[in-house]
């Protein structure tokens, strides 16, 4: 049997079983190191869970500011919209493509209020009415927010129109009395001109 001689940082020369025993007393002492970083760490971890509150609690705070500004916009846009809308139309009828994927092919119809009410009429003659100003359906407000500026823009076109042809009518009827007006002036100034003298 051959024994292996190891050397020692000393020089010295030690068997194969001293030798284990220094590596194992080598591991040992890396594991005691090790300990150190491991109580950072967790240290460590209590810092960011607490960082992490106090970030939740701004964004909360965020949300809660962002939903009150949120809530007096949608307000403003209907008001603004019963304004420029009251005097021509009470409802926009609006495109079943622009509603959300999940109503396209059950909703034949849909009518929206000026004062944010939805209409939805379903295939199957059922009927849905959605309050567009509650937080619940803003996504849906805000997906069709497209239709209903091109709707708002095919109603003032179309009033603009009805408003010349009515401007030009009128203008020729007023130029047609004006002339008659006119000829009637003429004729009686002189009927007044070949009065005889009493």
């Amino acid at each position: 049997m051959l024994t292996r001689e190891l050397y020692s940082s000393t020089g010295e020369t030690v068997s194969d079983k001293t030798a284990s025993e220094t590596v194992d007393a080598t591991q040992s002492a890396h594991v005691i190191i090790d300990a150190t970083p491991r109580k950072e760490k967790h240290e460590l971890g209590e810092k960011e869970a607490l960082d992490s509150l106090r970030e939740m609690q701004e964004n909360v705070e965020q949300m809660s500011e962002l939903a009150k500004e949120e809530e007096t916009l949608v307000k403003e846009f209907f008001n603004s919209l019963q304004l420029i809308l009251k005097p021509f139309s009470k409802t926009l009828e609006i495109s079943v493509l622009s509603l959300p994927e999940n109503y396209v092919g059950r909703v034949n119809k849909a009518y929206m209020y000026l004062t944010g009410q939805l209409v939805l009429v379903y295939v199957n003659g059922a009927l849905e009415i959605l309050n567009l100003t509650d937080q619940e359906n803003l996504n849906i407000l805000i997906g069709i927010s497209g239709e209903i500026m091109t709707k708002l823009k095919l109603v003032m076109d179309s009033h603009r129109v009805e408003t010349e042809k009515r401007a030009k009518f009128l203008m020729s009827m007023t130029k047609e009395l004006q002339k008659v007006a006119k000829i009637l002036s003429e004729q009686q100034g002189k009927i007044k001109s070949v009065k005889p003298e009493s």
